[in-house]
């Protein structure tokens, strides 16, 4: 499971990274956990509802997954395959 969250993690990094100039940390966590998600192994059950309904979280949450939305089952693959190479 840490190989899955390193490759997340570095695929939501390459993904944000081409989109904006500075990438936060915090965007980072909701593209990775959104990808996550997205292969059933986000440590929270419906990760992206559930970010996108919070009063706090909801206008960072739909401007990142938006983002990624069309690109999602890329960076889902694209995270499997780096997760088999490592």
């Amino acid at each position: 499971m840490a190989d899955l969250n390193k490759a997340a993690d570095a695929t939501a990094r390459e993904f944000l990274s081409g989109i904006y100039r500075k990438v936060r940390e915090f965007d980072v966590t909701l593209a990775r956990n959104a990808i996550l998600d997205c292969l059933y192994s986000a440590e929270e059950p419906d990760f992206i509802r559930d970010v996108a309904a919070h009063p706090l979280y909801a206008a960072d949450a739909r401007r990142v997954i938006g983002r990624m939305a069309p690109h999602m089952v890329g960076l889902a693959g694209l995270t499997l395959t780096r997760q088999a190479a490592a």
